[in-house]
């Protein structure tokens, strides 16, 4: 009779962990797609639409770009990772002004998302950071909050590449 509770027991835990996995895999799936969607619009914005910016007061397309992943690294690195600051991953004069110069710096911006993500201990994810005048919060939760972000954001940039004459990549899904 005792072997019913210490089996349950392990079933629970096991069930605990796979679902940790489960929901951490599906978490660093999402974030690699998201590089993917966003390289993808980058790539297909002419070179010379890097600074165009459909209405006056708005982002350029390039400062679009930038927004979302310069989000992302600063939640990577201060809510996930615990750092004073974000890396600097790429040179504003430059990415902002050259495609490829963009592209290399969306392209690292991910990368060292994707490497605190894999890289990050228990501690890391379990510790509540304040960011952008907010109530501290789980590390997981601002990641959530980056990504949707990154999908909103990207979801902005659609009209900047349809007046460049520009069909918008296909947005990939999950499934």
């Amino acid at each position: 009779m005792r072997s019913i509770p210490v089996t349950c027991s392990l079933l629970l835990v096991s069930q605990a962990v796979l679902a940790q996995t489960t929901a951490f895999s599906t978490m660093l799936a999402d974030w690699q797609r998201d590089k993917g969607n966003v390289m993808a619009y980058l790539a297909a914005m002419p070179d010379s639409a890097m600074t165009y910016r459909p209405t006056p007061g708005v982002r350029t397309f390039a400062e679009q770009i930038d927004h979302i992943v310069i989000s992302n690294v600063e939640i990577a690195a201060i809510a996930l990772l615990g750092e004073a600051k974000p890396p600097v991953l790429g040179d504003k004069t430059k990415f902002l002004q050259d495609k490829a110069a963009l592209q290399a710096y969306a392209a690292a911006s991910y990368d060292y998302v994707l490497s605190a993500l894999q890289r990050a201990t228990p501690e890391q994810w379990q510790r509540r950071t304040p960011m952008y005048g907010q109530p501290p919060e789980l590390a997981a939760r601002w990641l959530d909050l980056a990504h949707e972000h990154s999908a909103w954001t990207l979801g902005q940039v659609v009209p900047y590449l349809r007046l460049n004459g520009v069909t918008p990549p296909t947005y990939v899904m999950p499934f």
